[in-house]
């Protein structure tokens, strides 16, 4: 959406991965203090700030709102992962607990690929929805189908369109992009939101063993 190189952009990822190591190293202090159950709730609810703040980006100052936003989100998430993780095993009998570990590390991993393709599912129809007809219709069918597919496909399209139609279809497909992104973060961010008050409510009740 901004013109980066794959280098620039992935060198742009790297702060979130920082953060995402920065708040595992702390957590084990955090929770000398706290409550797991109150580290992973309020770990889940500093990830929907980040959340938040993602479905603010816009074209003019995107890049260093994302990079806030990625980090927020990955510290707050951190504790949530490790946390989760030590329970999971922390509470299986010392002798099944590498099958423990593998459950937590399939459930990890299996909720990050769901997460990627729901979101990433719900991100794309709502480009398609957003790119409009009127900027379309101006453009042979084939090209017009890859324009809609795709942020990508539609700047490929448009460097090959003369000026006017280009930069009129770039401005609607980054506009499009937007607004998915936009839209898929709020939904990311309620969603983290409700999994905070449920983590908060179940790991209470597990910890007075009630039913």
């Amino acid at each position: 959406m901004l013109g980066l190189s794959p280098l620039e952009a992935g060198l742009w990822t790297l702060p979130w991965t920082g953060g995402f190591v920065v708040g595992s190293l702390l957590t084990p202090v955090i929770v000398r203090r706290f409550r797991p159950a109150s580290v992973i709730a309020a770990g889940l609810a500093i990830s929907a700030v980040g959340f938040a703040l993602l479905s603010q980006v816009d074209g003019a100052r995107s890049l260093a709102l994302l990079v806030c936003a990625t980090v927020v989100f990955s510290l707050g998430l951190s504790p949530v992962f490790t946390l989760a993780n030590d329970t999971v095993i922390g509470t299986a009998p010392p002798e099944r607990a590498g099958a423990a570990a593998a459950i937590s590390e399939t459930c990890s991993e299996l909720g990050v690929a769901l997460g990627i393709a729901i979101l990433g599912s719900i991100g794309a129809a709502l480009y398609r929805g957003a790119m409009p007809d009127a900027v379309l219709s101006g453009i042979p069918p084939e090209a017009a189908e890859a324009a809609r597919a795709t942020l990508g496909g539609a700047l490929a399209v448009a460097a090959q369109l003369p000026d006017h139609l280009g930069a009129a279809l770039r401005g609607a497909a980054r506009e499009a992009f937007t607004q998915g992104l936009q839209l898929t973060a709020v939904v990311s961010a309620v969603t983290v939101m409700v999994t905070a008050v449920v983590a908060m409510v179940l790991l209470r009740r597990g910890r007075h063993g009630s039913p």
